[in-house]
């Protein structure tokens, strides 16, 4: 009986572990896309820079997983070039 209890908690959680998250893309790129136009989307690289890393510090998610780029670019399309390019200096 616990057997069976142990192995239908660990199944339970590997389903959520794998669901599909694109709901938390989308709350992470909202957040970016607001924090981005308060911080402003600074025409030098390097602050351009700055400000990603500043908005992105409690993200919750994976920034270099391809959902996140999606979400941003559908958010603010703007920023996805700038985001690509920060995620690969990671």
């Amino acid at each position: 009986m616990k057997k069976n209890l142990l192995v239908s908690a660990v199944i339970g959680l590997i389903l959520v572990a794998c669901a599909d998250n694109s709901e938390n893309f989308t709350v992470a790129a909202k957040s970016l896309c607001s924090c981005m136009k308060q911080t402003g989307n600074a025409d030098d690289e390097s602050m351009l820079k700055v400000n990603l890393g500043v908005c992105l510090l409690d993200a919750g998610v994976d920034l270099k997983d391809p959902q996140m780029s999606k979400a941003v670019e559908a958010e603010c399309s703007e920023l996805k070039a700038g985001f690509d390019d920060y995620v690969k200096s990671l």
